[in-house]
């Protein structure tokens, strides 16, 4: 698996800060409604966040967790797409931290089946690490349609892990629903990002 929980957080706090705008400049003018514009300087955005999450399926949790990155200040749209792609990229790590530490400290005591199907989950969070890893290399380059299969893949391997672990009462199940709503914001942010050129 990459280390790409340290790569995000890195590429998401100098894109983050790529879109603030020096304290003091810009204040006092007006800002046109959805515009993609950063926020002051140690502001969040609260419009900008509005916007951002308005099409995710649970627009609550899209806004707190955006508001609650300290990166969030002073981004604008595609600040606030990097950091919700770190965000999904950090749960998908803790997911496979969580997963690879049951089958190590638990090989003996596992039922098979049950260890068949992390082992299944470990492969799925792999494959969704690379889909969001991808993902911040075509945001930087705008191709934002690639952002949304990448990112619906990376869904759908949750999906699987879900499908791998069926029938068992599991932490998992949890993990992989908070995962995609972390993808879902990400696809929220992408709808209202500038089309493609």
């Amino acid at each position: 698996m990459k280390p790409i929980a340290a790569a995000f957080f890195f590429l998401s706090t100098l894109c983050a800060s790529r879109f603030v705008v020096i304290a003091g400049n810009g204040q006092g003018q007006g800002e046109s409604e959805g515009s993609n514009t950063a926020a002051a300087a140690g502001e969040v955005n609260m419009k900008l966040l509005e916007q951002a999450c308005q099409h995710s399926p649970r627009k609550d949790l899209c806004i707190e967790s955006l508001e609650k990155d300290s990166n969030s200040k002073g981004a604008d749209l595609i600040g606030l797409a990097y950091i919700a792609v770190r965000l999904a990229a950090a749960m998908a790590a803790d997911v496979d931290e969580h997963m690879r530490s049951l089958l190590m400290h638990n090989a003996t005591s596992l039922d098979p089946v049950i260890q068949q199907g992390l082992a299944d989950c470990v492969e799925h969070y792999s494959d969704a690490n690379d889909q969001l890893d991808d993902c911040t290399a075509a945001i930087s380059a705008s191709k934002f349609k690639d952002v949304e299969v990448w990112v619906n893949v990376a869904i759908s391997d949750a999906d699987f892990c879900d499908n791998s672990l069926k029938g068992q009462e599991s932490v998992m199940v949890e993990k992989n629903k908070a995962f995609r709503l972390l993808c879902n914001n990400i696809l929220s942010i992408i709808k209202v990002l500038p089309a493609e050129k």
